[in-house]
């Protein structure tokens, strides 16, 4: 299938090519200053170099904005397609109680969560910077609030699941020449999950 993550290639590899002609160019210019010229330094010799070298920062500084900075809006669709896919939450057996999402701490000094549950014949464990869990009366909590999440879709599976779901949002980017720039092209721009659970009782710490 086509891509316009060519584009993005084609890009890098003019830079590139660009990179060496710069470095060969400002040595063949000092050397026939000093061998033609008999010249040390020119001050025009040193403005081109300035001139070369600034365009290939701001080539560098654009393309790198396109690719690893870019963060487009999600509900941007000329750029972003999206998709939601809900499973129901699988019941856990515990020593105490029974529970839908275990939430999996470490105690180090970069603290992070880990989210585990399961559906139909799945176990999943998502870090807490890709997921939350959520059990108030609106599903869409502050946390889930940064992904557009339909709510009237999220009262739907309420009832049908009985509050005992996972939402998976996934954004593709779509295969344009914009995003082929930056070479993501068809590619995951983000991936959340959120865990519905009917209160905290279900959730195991």
């Amino acid at each position: 299938m086509w891509s316009w993550n060519v584009l993005g290639v084609a890009l890098w590899v003019a830079l590139i090519v660009y990179l060496t002609f710069i470095v060969q160019n400002i040595r063949k210019r000092r050397l026939r200053m000093i061998i033609e010229r008999h010249h040390s330094f020119e001050w025009g010799n040193l403005a081109i170099s300035i001139a070369e070298i600034a365009i290939f920062c701001l080539a560098l500084g654009w393309l790198a904005g396109q690719s690893v900075f870019d963060n487009p809006n999600l509900n941007d669709q000329t750029r972003i397609s999206a998709k939601v896919k809900y499973q129901s939450l699988i019941l856990q057996p515990g020593a105490s109680k029974n529970y839908y999402v275990k939430v999996d701490s470490s105690k180090t000094k970069n603290a992070s969560q880990n989210y585990i549950f399961y559906t139909a014949g799945h176990k999943y464990t998502v870090p807490s910077r890709m997921a939350t869990v959520s059990y108030e009366d609106n599903p869409i909590n502050v946390t889930a609030s940064t992904i557009p999440f339909k709510l009237a879709k999220l009262k739907q599976m309420d009832d049908r699941y009985q509050k005992a779901y996972v939402a998976v949002y996934t954004a593709r980017y779509k295969n344009t020449a914009q995003n082929g720039l930056g070479m993501h092209a068809g590619k995951v721009a983000t991936r959340f999950f959120l865990i519905r659970v009917p209160d905290t009782s279900f959730i195991k710490k």
